[in-house]
């Protein structure tokens, strides 16, 4: 695009972080639904029109000067933003949805030399070859990570399928929005005033520390590099990530609500609990007796924690905090009780929003990635780019109604992402549509095919399990969980 731009946004922090050393991260939000597909078909091209001219993030670039990574936003004008470059169609005939949306996650996006990646947006429609009303299609939005997080898909999914399922969408006057939001690290306030640079640089040789332990990994992996271009100076070794979906059974979200509530819990501690047994019983450590504390990466949506800010729960762009997580000290497998765990991972979940936590983290990221020999530093320390062996990220519910003016209703939804460049070595994601089923996601490098399949159905079974009120009661312990999970 040869424009000038409206605004550019220089790529510091986090946001780097996704596409650094010629790297990419491509989300994809995968929904399915049942209804009318040819209703999405025929005005999709309106649709993306009023998308556009409502999200500025929409009409963004990223684009690659020497070291600098810089996100071009430009003013909306439909010569530059053909409906093609936005919406595509594909006949699903013997290849899968999933198997699209890994190929697609884990294919280079740069053009132009590699300088470049634009539209940072599509949407993709895949329907049957004998679609019927009742059999599942699929809407796949995929987004590059530097200029959107989950939320933001989720917002953009809500606003398309109103709109292509509105009766006065020709007739639609959709006002330009040309407000451009600040990048997260400017928003959140740097903590510690004087104390910080030395804190920083304290921060900054423990990450370095912590990488040197990735060579030596309790999760097994297996890099896969992506040879689909040869690598400039500027660029390191791309990886390709591997996809796993799954769907629990239709009531699970209403039954582990109901369970973490009777404990005035989140979903969110019982997730996250279930993942620490399940990287126990599949990895385990030398101490099997006891729940050694493992470091997780997790997500956290800023839109309403950061006060003062221009942010809304609608906003489009890239507004999360990042954190790692890790119990402060190991627990008994035989006595301690499963509820008391996930009140234990609630509490230091909640604490990550403290400076010591998130605040911190965002701006020493911002030191690592605007100063091109920390980056390198930090590159060599880590094997073959890996940030850390787990990431985890809880979208939580679908926040809009499902049915859509009852042309077309969402049955559930999948939320994974690659990282070709610096990344965790395996990630898991988790969903919920309505008060049904959880989708599950996990990308990972984990060695063989067998174990990561193990891993993943072994998650999912202890969620299940632990959503059962007559097989995790108040009383049950780690040891008897794990248990009922292997006799089933």
């Amino acid at each position: 695009m040869s424009r000038p731009a409206h605004s550019t946004l220089l790529l510091d922090g986090i946001e780097k972080f996704f596409c650094a050393d010629g790297g990419w991260t491509t989300i994809a939000h995968a929904v399915h639904m049942t209804g009318d597909y040819s209703m999405i078909a025929a005005n999709a091209p309106y649709a993306i029109q009023c998308l556009l001219k409502r999200h500025p993030r929409m009409r963004s670039r990223l684009r690659v000067e020497k070291n600098q990574y810089m996100l071009d936003i430009f003013d909306y004008d439909k010569e530059y933003y053909s409906d093609e470059l936005f919406f595509s169609t594909v006949r699903q005939s013997d290849i899968t949805w999933e198997n699209i949306v890994e190929n697609r996650c884990n294919q280079n996006p740069y053009t132009k030399n590699e300088t470049e990646i634009f539209p940072l947006f599509h949407f993709m429609l895949i329907y049957n070859e004998r679609q019927s009303y009742d059999v599942p299609f699929h809407l796949i939005l995929f987004s590059n990570h530097c200029a959107a997080d989950g939320r933001s898909g989720i917002i953009i999914i809500n606003d398309f399928l109103t709109l292509v399922t509105s009766s006065n969408l020709l007739e639609r006057a959709e006002p330009i929005n040309t407000e451009i939001l600040p990048i997260i690290h400017q928003m959140i306030p740097r903590p510690f005033a004087s104390l910080y640079p030395l804190i920083s640089f304290i921060a900054q040789k423990l990450i370095q520390h912590e990488l040197r332990r990735l060579n030596r990994p309790r999760i097994p992996v297996k890099a896969i590099p992506i040879t689909d271009s040869q690598i400039t100076p500027i660029q390191a070794q791309r990886y390709k990530s591997k996809f796993l979906f799954a769907s629990s059974s239709t009531d699970l979200c209403k039954k582990l609500h109901q369970q973490c509530r009777s404990h005035e819990l989140t979903i969110n501690s019982a997730l996250f609990s279930c993942l620490l047994l399940a990287i126990h019983r599949c990895f385990p450590s030398k101490n099997n007796t006891r729940l050694e504390p493992f470091e997780i990466s997790n997500a956290f949506d800023m839109r309403t924690r950061l006060p003062g800010s221009r942010l809304t729960t609608s906003s489009v762009g890239f507004f999360v905090g990042t954190n790692e997580l890790k119990l402060n000290r190991s627990f008994s497998i035989r006595s301690t009780r499963f509820w008391t765990l996930a009140r234990k991972t609630m509490s230091i979940t909640q604490n990550s929003l403290k400076r010591q936590g998130i605040p911190l983290t965002m701006h020493v990221l911002v030191d690592i990635f605007k100063d091109e020999r920390v980056l390198d530093k930090v590159a060599q320390v880590g094997s073959e780019g890996r940030i850390g062996e787990m990431g985890y990220s809880n979208l939580g519910k679908y926040p809009f109604p499902c049915d859509y003016q009852s042309a077309v209703k969402i049955r559930g939804l999948h939320l994974i992402n690659n990282g070709s460049r610096f990344r965790p070595g395996t990630c898991m994601y988790a969903t919920c549509v309505g008060d049904g089923q959880l989708d599950f996601s996990m990308a990972h490098e984990i060695s063989t095919d067998e174990k990561a399949k193990e891993f993943f159905d072994y998650y999912i079974r202890l969620v299940e399990t632990c959503a059962d009120q007559i097989c995790c009661t108040d009383e049950t312990t780690l040891e008897q969980l794990l248990a009922r999970v292997d006799s089933h």
